[in-house]
């Protein structure tokens, strides 16, 4: 049941909307800073929040959404722990255009690699998870662009090869500030 009410209200969302938050076949790259919060039992070995950084692109190829590709690197301490998480993600953007409001919704696939150094012995992991958030992007002139996108992030296969934890679940809260590419091309995806 709450599957498919999140499939409908995703569906009157997009539906409901006028506008996206660019114009159809605009580019546009930046750079992200902010807060990587780590949960569950990762919070107790490596620490609480840790200041991530990265770069993003982004894709308009319909007026309904944009495709959002992230990369962030993360390092996080605790008691000589030591966790460093990079981390990859696409996602779909589903927004609105209030003049140079534009609200959404985002969610998507990601790429996650941790290294940790536990108790003295290093070790490292690659997994997959997903993504899912909201966030806000301001316009500041014409190719100018603000913003604020925070997520959570489940990640499957979370324990490392020798056995000791991995980073659990996380989320993370980033500013953005970047420039848009107004290329005048026709998505036709619509």
């Amino acid at each position: 049941m709450a599957s498919r009410l999140l499939l409908l209200m995703t569906f009157l969302f997009v539906t409901v909307s006028s506008t996206a938050s660019a114009d159809e076949g605009d580019f546009g790259m930046g750079a992200d800073v902010g807060a990587v919060g780590l949960s569950g039992s990762g919070m107790s070995v490596y620490g609480t929040n840790g200041f991530g950084f990265g770069g993003y692109l982004t894709y308009a190829p319909s007026e309904l959404f944009d495709l959002d590709l992230n990369l962030v690197y993360s390092p996080h301490k605790k008691s000589g722990n030591e966790a460093k998480a990079f981390y990859g993600t696409l996602g779909l953007k589903f927004g609105m255009t209030f003049d140079q409001l534009m609200p959404y919704l985002t969610g998507g696939v990601g790429f996650y690699r941790n290294s940790v150094v536990l108790n003295g012995v290093s070790d490292s992991a690659a997994s997959f998870g997903f993504n899912f958030g909201g966030g806000m992007d301001i316009d500041v002139g014409k190719y100018i662009r603000i913003g604020l996108i925070v997520r959570y992030h489940p990640v499957f296969g979370k324990d490392l090869a020798s056995g000791q934890k991995g980073i659990d679940d996380f989320w993370d809260a980033l500013v953005r500030i970047g420039f848009l590419f107004r290329t005048g091309i026709e998505g036709g995806w619509d």
